[in-house]
């Protein structure tokens, strides 16, 4: 457990690297077994994380690293983990270019490059709720559904999902980086994007229904 606990705090100090998130903000799981998944804590640096600063906790809620205070999104992650047992890790952050499509009334398009359309697909959109209720934790889980990669958080952050956690962070990446092509491609005009032809044929090639 200690090499699952080592990649998991790698993943956060990354994520802080790259200023997806802040100090104190964002969080990141990783399933270990049918019962049980490593969570990054609460009240903890998070450019500086370390293996033994990772917690462990219970599909019910229970946490075995008593030392540490489990993070505040626990229930959001312990939620979509019930729904999507084909989710092995997830990401939460709050990366400040994405976080503009969070907060206006405009969609964030994905289909400007074949890249990120490929990996991410269509994230979704869940409307608001206080940070760290189970309101906020089912709302999210039911908008990410059976199949959805990733959830824009109205006025909150971003969450993406995936089969181990290099797949997850990035998705969170690759939504940053649309974010940035999408306000750089509004200023320039002319926007080009991928047709439905070309989007049905990546989601083949994806592995989604088109």
């Amino acid at each position: 457990m200690i090499e699952q606990k080592k990649e998991t705090a790698d993943f956060m100090n990354r994520l802080y690297a790259r200023s997806l998130t802040t100090t104190s903000g964002g969080n990141i799981s990783l399933r270990i077994s049918d019962d049980r998944i490593l969570l990054t804590p609460s009240a903890t640096d998070k450019g500086r994380m370390l293996p033994e600063q990772i917690a462990e906790i219970g599909m019910d809620g229970t946490n075995f690293t008593s030392a540490l205070k489990p993070s505040g999104e626990t229930a959001m992650h312990l939620a979509i983990y019930k729904r999507r047992p084909d989710i092995r890790a997830i990401v939460h952050a709050h990366p400040p270019t994405a976080c503009v499509f969070t907060c206006i009334d405009r969609k964030l398009n994905m289909r400007l490059l074949a890249e990120s359309y490929a990996f991410v697909g269509e994230p979704a959109f869940a409307p608001y709720a206080l940070t760290g209720t189970q309101e906020l934790a089912e709302i999210v889980a039911d908008t990410l559904g059976e199949k959805t990669a990733a959830v824009l958080m109205q006025n909150h952050g971003v969450l993406t999902v995936g089969q181990n956690l290099l797949e997850a962070f990035d998705r969170m990446e690759l939504i940053e980086n649309a974010a940035k092509i999408n306000i750089a491609a509004a200023q320039l005009g002319g926007i080009r994007e991928l047709t439905p032809a070309q989007c049905a044929e990546l989601d083949r090639w994806a592995g989604r229904n088109g």
